[in-house]
């Protein structure tokens, strides 16, 4: 497999993770100030709303002396939670299609017993 790279094909989060990954500053005495991403091929207002995200749904954490750092724990838990929006994006239609086609055909089940 190739090594991944920025280029176009990673995503914002995917980098600003990896920046925090790369420094291992996963834990609070591991933080790092935010003139880290200085070398991120990212605008400013980009790096700074990602990050802002990610503090929302708690991945990144801002410690009292304005460094930041990375939950590996719940990136994972964030990407479980994304994964069953995913997959409840795509039950959903199909749950309602086979409904619409048995109820279209309900006739012709029932006269098959």
């Amino acid at each position: 497999m190739a090594k991944r790279d920025n280029n176009v094909r990673k995503t914002a989060a995917r980098i600003i993770m990896d920046t925090f990954i790369k420094r291992k500053a996963t834990s609070p005495e591991k933080a790092i100030p935010i003139e880290e991403f200085k070398d991120v091929k990212l605008s400013t207002s980009v790096i700074s709303y990602t990050i802002a995200n990610f503090m929302e749904d708690e991945v990144v954490y801002k410690t009292g002396d304005d460094r930041y750092y990375f939950s590996q724990e719940n990136w994972k838990k964030l990407e479980k939670k994304v994964t069953r929006g995913y997959w409840g994006m795509v039950a959903i239609p199909v749950v309602c299609l086979v409904a619409v086609l048995l109820l279209r055909h309900i006739n012709d089940l029932i006269g098959l017993f």
